[in-house]
């Protein structure tokens, strides 16, 4: 009898915890091009967990410090032992300029462990359905153009990676360039 109410308390416990990390949305199954232009899709990645970030490479700021700091997480991960158990998605909110080669040069030149880790775009409609979800907005500024007639122009968007649990369900948002490691290593923790 006492293993069994230990065994329940156990249950609701485990339970409670979960609970902390309502679910606030889930990604859509949208067909995704990765920087090795291999198509991806959220179903992919059934079973881990995932931390998403929205970036764009020609980002004059914010972009490029959430990208480090998800690739300095890693080293949390692995210190952890469950690095093999998150995966990190980083999409593209500008299409347009961001193909899969613009994207892995970039992955390159940023020295990212690409273990675990893609890099999306996709078509405008695509992108904007899926970031829509995680409550993103892409929104293109006054356009630009060089003497040899290359566009340039910035993107206004929110601050912000996702949690997605084992079900592709968003859990949890977080600031990205100032995210808490310990917060995002401890709620990864809960989902695992």
């Amino acid at each position: 009898m006492k293993k069994l109410i230990l065994y329940c308390l156990l249950i609701f416990s485990l339970a409670c915890s979960n609970s902390k990390l309502p679910v606030k949305g889930e990604f859509p199954d949208m067909t995704l091009i990765s920087q090795d232009g291999k198509e991806f899709t959220f179903s992919k990645l059934e079973g881990k967990v995932i931390v998403v970030s929205y970036i764009y490479t020609n980002c004059p700021d914010i972009c490029h410090i959430i990208s480090a700091k998800l690739n300095a997480f890693k080293n949390k991960l692995k210190e952890n032992g469950i690095q093999d158990k998150v995966y990190f998605v980083s999409i593209s909110l500008d299409p347009e300029r961001d193909t899969p080669e613009v994207l892995k040069q970039h992955a390159k030149m940023m020295n990212l462990d690409l273990t675990n880790w893609v890099f999306v775009t996709g078509d405008e409609n695509s992108i904007d359905s899926t970031i829509k979800v995680a409550g993103m907005e892409a929104i293109k500024g006054p356009i630009e153009y060089s003497e040899n007639g290359e566009p340039s122009y910035e993107i206004a968007h929110q601050n912000r990676i996702s949690l997605v649990d084992e079900k592709g369900r968003i859990r949890k948002h977080y600031r990205g360039t100032t995210f808490d490691m310990e917060e995002l290593l401890g709620d990864i923790k809960i989902l695992l």
